[in-house]
């Protein structure tokens, strides 16, 4: 908890105070509500970014590279993480951060000043990073409160229906696209990713809306994988328009990874399942996740000059997922050479990305039919998306790519936050949830 702590002050607080300068910011880092009543809608925008990149990139990045073998834990707490066990407290922060400090709270309020003033596609970027947000949490927790949330005159909210929850973020995200084409200034600058190039956030929709119907493929089948299409038919194509935590390599704005092992070095090294995969490829990847030359599992640690440098923008939503999403939808929709063609994009997608050659990964993938087929989109997703939290959610919908799991079996979920269960009776603890091990969008374990 201390560690957490830890991280999120640092990065929270100084990006906030780095990047707004002398613009008097009111950090909406406080939790209390109230707090925020003043502030105008760039700087609370500024504080929902800084959260967003703490949800994507960090303690729920890490469990998720842990558990899929990406990362391996190797100290201390993060070896019981190694070995599934986890408690209530482990992700308190993670499951705060949704509501408060950057979270529901200042976004709704920010919606509502922009809606207010006429900036429809302000809202519409803001509506972007609410969908994110809920989605995210709601594939970690199941069933969370979404309706009732962040509501003063509610002190317990009630937990909504995980599917329930993911109906209204489609919702969310198709009222994001309709905004995002209407009218208004938009947040210019203070959009650290895009500049409030309403383009480039509709693609980033789109793409989330096919992430999420894939989530329920697991439940809905073919329907999930038509809808999935169809969105990522309309999504990101290029780097360019990849949605990335934005980090430099000052002290006050580094990379969360980057800290983590600066701060608590030998706590997490490169994964038990990915570093051979990696190398028996000879994957060019290898030397931009981690050093070493060829990496080792267990041992390396992530690439000084890659994802572990200070001031590397770790990946949110890219174009590499959506054409991956867009490649395991038509297989399973029965079109193996559009299944093809697709892996083939997200494979030039991350040659773009991270400035390498993968001709025999994607000659491989075009000689592939059947289940190898499936297999191998499913492992060159799980390549790609290193580091996302998105591979959980890959690996309890498909079982790929094939890891060996520890004794008793991968969880399929988190623990709600010890401090929501303290203060709303409507919070199960552990041992007393039906839904203790797996969510509803994962009826089957692997």
């Amino acid at each position: 908890m201390a560690i957490k702590n830890h991280f999120r002050r640092t990065f929270g607080a100084s990006v906030l105070a780095v990047t707004l300068g002398a613009c008097g910011f009111i950090s909406p880092v406080d939790s209390n509500p109230n707090a925020v009543s003043n502030a105008t809608v760039d700087q609370l925008f500024t504080g929902i970014q800084v959260n967003t990149f703490f949800l994507a990139t960090g303690g729920l990045s890490r469990i998720a590279s842990i558990w899929t073998q990406q990362m391996a834990g190797t100290d201390r707490q993060f070896v019981t993480f190694d070995n599934y066990t986890i408690t209530e407290s482990d992700f308190d922060d993670e499951f705060e951060a949704a509501y408060t400090q950057g979270g529901l709270t200042d976004l709704r309020a920010a919606i509502s000043q922009a809606e207010a003033a006429g900036r429809a596609a302000y809202a519409g970027i803001l509506k972007v990073h609410e969908a994110h947000l809920v989605g995210l949490l709601a594939s970690f927790y199941g069933d969370i409160p979404y309706s009732e949330a962040v509501n003063p005159a509610i002190a317990q909210p009630q937990l909504d229906d995980q599917a329930a929850v993911y109906t209204a973020v489609q919702a969310l995200l198709d009222e994001a696209i309709v905004d995002l084409g209407g009218g208004g200034a938009g947040p210019g600058g203070v959009d650290l990713n895009f500049g409030g190039d309403a383009a480039r956030w509709i693609a980033v929709a789109r793409t989330l809306k096919a992430r999420y119907h894939m989530h329920w493929a697991e439940v809905n089948g073919a329907s999930s994988y038509t809808s999935a299409a169809l969105e990522a038919a309309a999504g990101i194509t290029s780097t360019a328009g990849n949605w990335r935590a934005v980090f430099s390599t000052s002290a006050t704005e580094n990379n969360l990874w980057y800290q983590f092992e600066r701060d608590r070095s030998g706590y997490i090294s490169a994964g038990d399942f990915l570093v051979p995969e990696l190398n028996t490829d000879a994957d060019p990847r290898g030397a931009v996740y981690f050093s070493g030359s060829p990496p080792a599992a267990r041992a390396s640690n992530l690439s000084p000059t890659g994802y572990g440098a200070a001031g590397y923008n770790l990946p949110i939503v890219t174009c590499s997922e959506n054409y991956f999403i867009l490649a395991e939808a038509e297989f399973q929709l029965g079109s193996e050479p559009n299944a093809i063609t697709a892996a083939q994009d997200a494979l030039a997608c991350q040659e773009a990305q991270h400035g390498v050659t993968l001709t025999a990964q994607s000659t491989n993938i075009a000689g592939l039919t059947g289940q190898a087929l499936f297999d191998e989109i499913m492992r060159q997703k799980y390549i790609a998306l290193f580091l996302s939290p998105e591979v959980f959610n890959d690996y309890k919908r498909t079982c790929r790519p094939a890891i060996v799991e520890r004794a008793n079996g991968m969880p399929g979920r988190l623990f709600y936050a010890i401090s929501e269960r303290q203060t709303n009776e409507n919070v199960p603890g552990p041992g007393t949830d039906p839904n203790d091990k797996y969510n509803d969008n994962d009826p089957t374990a692997c």
